[in-house]
């Protein structure tokens, strides 16, 4: 059995984690981590459901020694500390958070060097699906006058902009075009900006209401075009993707991983 810690564990991806791991009897969650923790009261419901769990508003007040994985869904300054936690420590990392800026990613690669972790900023092994059959599609269409457009949607309460799956969707455009990266990607154009560039990639972003997500990669042509399309409609896919994680991280080398590397999947799928 896998002892788990879950950070962020009271946001909504790590209430999704919790709920998923009652269903899960080869992991359990020994310890609970959330700067909410520092400050909040919890309802009855939640005492019951953490009754047994060492609960924790940072890896300061926790013991290493009770934990064998670490499940990381917090912010990007939590997730840094996190990492430095789980590197110092030896600790397996699966890390799900989103939105780090050049600085904090330098350090994650720092504090992770001598530990095993995936870093992802999309679980969900259909979205990784894409990833692959978008670069694909760049590297068959390469002698085609094709554009390339993304667009993805949110609920209202997403934080960052554009998301890190689009970001990745941009990033392996650019790298199998020998595109720099982001110098080609353009934001929510507006105003005279004249004739689109060869050497672009367009991101929109939307934000309203609860669209949970939603990723639309467009391959723009004369007389045609491709749609490729990943929607999500729960937090289930991502859980199941974390646990499939947890399962391949754990007895892995030190070295940081994606789910692509998890999944096995080779870089031409024909």
């Amino acid at each position: 059995m896998i002892k788990l810690a879950i950070t962020g564990a009271l946001g909504r991806m790590g209430s999704a984690m919790r709920a998923h791991l009652k269903n899960q009897p080869d992991f359990k969650l020994v310890l609970a981590v959330s700067h909410r923790l520092e400050k909040k009261e919890l309802d009855a419901d939640l005492k019951r459901e953490l009754e047994g769990v060492q609960l924790a508003g940072s890896f300061l007040d926790a013991d290493a020694k009770i934990v064998d994985a670490i499940l990381d869904f917090s912010i990007p300054e939590a997730a840094v500390e996190y990492a430095r936690f789980a590197g110092n420590h030896g600790i397996p990392m699966v890390m799900g958070t989103t939105g780090f800026n050049q600085e904090q990613l330098d350090k994650l690669a720092e504090y992770l060097q001598d530990v095993p972790c995936l870093v992802s900023p999309n679980m969900s092994l259909m979205m990784n699906m894409v990833y692959r059959l978008v670069g694909n599609a760049t590297i068959v269409l390469d002698d085609y006058d094709v554009d390339v457009e993304i667009t993805e949607r949110h609920h209202r309460g997403k934080r960052n902009a554009p998301s890190d799956t689009a970001l990745k969707l941009a990033q392996i455009v650019a790298e199998k075009r020998h595109w720099p990266f982001p110098e080609v990607v353009k934001h929510d154009r507006w105003g005279m900006i004249g004739e689109r560039k060869q050497q672009e990639i367009g991101i929109q972003c939307l934000r309203g209401g609860d669209v949970f997500s939603e990723h639309e990669i467009m391959f723009a042509g004369l007389g045609e075009r491709i749609e490729i399309v990943h929607r999500a409609h729960s937090l289930e896919s991502y859980a199941r993707g974390a646990v499939r994680a947890l399962h391949w991280i754990i007895n892995r080398p030190p070295g940081v991983y994606d789910m692509l590397d998890m999944l096995g999947l080779p870089e031409v799928l024909y």
